[in-house]
């Protein structure tokens, strides 16, 4: 289990309001438009190819894990939203502690209810990923914590950084209620 209270797993550290407003507002707002269309692109070509490697894969048995996995691979090593990029929450809300946590609260409650009323064999809703934007004020070991009273574990396969992103997934398993 981690060390929650190692300072890796703590929340990042408050940036200078001068950093965030003369600094990083230009930066993201200059280039995350052109950063997002080089992204789009790339999934685009991705999927290009990906669909020319489905030949592939009628052919060789065996290989629709690994085509999948290298797409997933590569269209998760570049983030959507980059780490430093500044977005409007984090402008107003650097530093506020009780607003990254009840978002973090409602985040993790609103993907438990999806896992637990999902019908069988729709995995899909049983991993949360996180990026670094979502949990800054409040850690990667507040968020952990909080997960794993839900039922929630950090990914078996995928890796998760505490700086950068945390990828979750839940047992699968439905909560007893113990209300009744």
């Amino acid at each position: 289990m981690h060390d929650y209270d190692d300072p890796a797993w703590g929340p990042l550290p408050v940036r200078p309001a001068v950093l965030r407003w003369l600094l990083l507002l230009p930066l993201t707002l200059i280039f995350l438009p052109l950063w997002w269309v080089v992204w789009v692109f790339f999934a685009v070509c991705l999927y290009g190819v990906a669909s020319v490697a489905q030949l592939i894969v009628y052919i060789v048995p065996g290989a629709e894990n690994g085509a999948v996995r290298v797409l997933d691979a590569t269209l998760t090593r570049m983030p959507f939203v980059p780490l430093w990029c500044v977005t409007p929450v984090a402008l107003i809300r650097e530093g506020d502690t009780a607003y990254y946590q009840a978002r973090v609260d409602r985040r993790v409650e609103k993907q438990t209810r999806r896992v637990e009323t999902s019908q069988p064999g729709h995995e899909h809703h049983r991993d949360l990923d996180l990026g670094a934007h979502f949990f800054r004020g409040s850690g990667a070991g507040y968020v952990l914590r909080v997960a794993s009273e839900h039922g929630w574990n950090l990914h078996p396969l995928l890796r998760s950084h505490p700086r950068r992103r945390l990828r979750l997934r839940h047992n699968g398993r439905p909560r007893p209620n113990f209300g009744n």
